[in-house]
């Protein structure tokens, strides 16, 4: 296939969390709940299958210490912030 979605349309949890991260220091610089991040991403927030793509590629995020989360909302790290700002 041409992208990164096969045929029932879900995106490996690494292409979908660059473009969660991507979302986060663009847009999300104050925090973003799972839903305001799958809308951000051009997901369904209202999907639970979207959501769980969504959560895992939050997971990733986490993982590699591109975002944390408060308890109510995920945000970027400076570290991802700074090097956003460095690849421009």
């Amino acid at each position: 296939m041409a992208n990164s979605q096969d045929a029932q349309g879900s995106q490996h949890p690494d292409a979908l969390a660059a473009v969660a991260l991507h979302a986060l220091v663009n847009e999300g610089r104050d925090g973003m709940t799972v839903a305001e991040l799958a809308g951000a991403c051009e997901r369904d927030p209202t999907n639970a299958p979207e959501l769980n793509e969504t959560e895992a590629a939050l997971d990733v995020l986490l993982e590699a210490n591109l975002a944390t989360w408060d308890g109510k909302r995920f945000k970027p790290t400076r570290a991802a912030i700074r090097a956003a700002e460095l690849s421009f």
